[in-house]
């Protein structure tokens, strides 16, 4: 299966072989990641993953880039829907490369092994963390579109009805708040671990965001205070030009 490699590569360049292997594709990376190399290695992926939803990358003939742009294998994968719908692992990554991987934290989205029949058994096992992002509207349709992401999450990753319902009304309460008291356009990340669900909103505006006293009379503005109330901890991380306000769900680790 290996090709003939080609004796030099320039610098900052990537040749990627496509190869059928059993039940998936294998594209092999030669060269050094680069943000030209990355915008290649993206398309390569987006053209791989819908024929048969299932990639394998192999890393052994691809020389230790910077940490940072080892974020195009989670990004590519997030990008075609993420698992199971499109399955992605990494194989034959040196020493050197493996530990840029793992200080990047990329096996926990895009898994790591360390041969190609070892890679090929993960492509049928959930990665350690799976997310799903949507970017969102200033518009009151937000929302609806919120809760379908999180539904159509659930349903792929096997979570159960209640989790299905408390992540929809989280989720439904953050980009509600975006959508009526920010007024700017938001994503929402979703992710599962095994053992906490988790939903994110990021904005657009640095505005302070507390829970208000509760008006026992208005028949509204009790977002936060219901997030609060059904989450296992929830928190406003602050950004440059917004924030992110996130919640954390428990969820009973399957039998």
């Amino acid at each position: 299966m290996d090709p003939q490699l080609s004796p030099v590569i320039p610098m900052h360049e990537v040749v990627i072989d496509v190869h059928d292997y059993l039940d998936c594709i294998v594209l092999r990376l030669r060269g050094r990641l680069s943000l030209r190399s990355n915008v290649q290695i993206r398309e390569s992926i987006a053209k791989s993953l819908p024929d048969t939803g299932r990639v394998l990358i192999d890393l052994s003939h691809l020389h230790c880039p910077p940490v940072s742009f080892l974020a195009v294998f989670p990004a590519a994968l997030a990008a075609a829907g993420g698992w199971p719908s499109a399955r992605l692992v990494l194989f034959g990554a040196d020493a050197t490369l493996r530990s840029a991987l793992v200080s990047g934290r990329i096996p926990e989205t895009v898994p790591l092994a360390p041969d190609i029949a070892s890679a090929h058994a993960l492509l049928d096992q959930r990665p350690p963390l799976v997310r799903r992002h949507r970017d969102l509207p200033p518009h009151p349709s937000a929302p609806a579109a919120a809760r379908m992401l999180v539904r159509e999450a659930c349903t792929a990753w096997l979570l159960p009805q209640d989790v299905c319902e408390t992540a929809e009304l989280v989720a439904t309460e953050l980009v509600t708040n975006a959508v009526e008291h920010v007024h700017t356009s938001s994503r929402l990340t979703i992710t599962y671990t095994g053992a906490v669900f988790r939903v994110s909103v990021r904005d657009y505006c640095p505005v302070p965001i507390r829970p208000r006293p509760i008006d026992i009379e208005a028949c509204r503005g009790r977002g936060l205070h219901l997030v609060a109330a059904l989450a296992q901890i929830w928190r406003v991380d602050r950004h440059a030009d917004g924030k992110t306000v996130w919640a954390s769900l428990a969820v009973d680790p399957p039998n």
